[in-house]
């Protein structure tokens, strides 16, 4: 079986590393970018099966990355998760204008990352690889996963595994 790769994108290298260090533990292959134009670059080279990925950065913004990312029809298809500090619904709706397919908030749980990553098919049998109070919290778990066919107030919708 071929691992998944995620690539994080953030200019915090606590970020960074926290990240990438629960997602190793989920059995993925991890890439790290501490900019946008850096994660442009990586995706091209390495395509990733999913980008997690900050709005505010030097040289490029989220934003500038994920429009670019959904406007490529190499990459179109590669989703796009924002992981931001900003949480208020305006940048929940300028994230699903730019093409993202999700949203979550920093401080980032790891439940958070295991409903992300079990969503969009990135892990798989999440049961057994986890322990009873991982599960509990999984289940409890609830992200944004944005979608444009949905019509709300926020045009967005919360994704619960229970």
């Amino acid at each position: 079986m071929v691992k998944k790769t995620v690539l994080i994108v953030d200019d915090c290298k606590i970020v960074r590393k926290l990240g990438s260090h629960i997602l190793a533990k989920m059995g993925l292959n991890i890439i790290l970018a501490s900019n946008g134009l850096e994660a442009l670059e990586k995706i091209k080279l390495e395509s990733p099966d999913l980008v997690l990925l900050d709005i505010i950065m030097p040289k490029m913004n989220g934003y500038s990355v994920c429009r670019q990312i959904k406007s490529e029809p190499t990459i179109m298809n590669i989703p796009v998760i924002f992981c931001s500090s900003k949480n208020e619904e305006v940048d929940v709706y300028w994230a699903m204008k730019q093409g993202a397919n999700g949203y979550i908030s920093k401080p980032v749980k790891k439940y958070e990352l295991m409903a992300i990553m079990a969503r969009f098919n990135i892990i798989a049998n999440v049961k057994n690889k986890y322990s009873y109070s991982d599960q509990f919290l999984y289940k409890q778990g609830c992200v944004r996963i944005l979608s444009p066919e949905i019509e709300s107030n926020s045009n967005s919708y919360k994704f619960c595994t229970t």
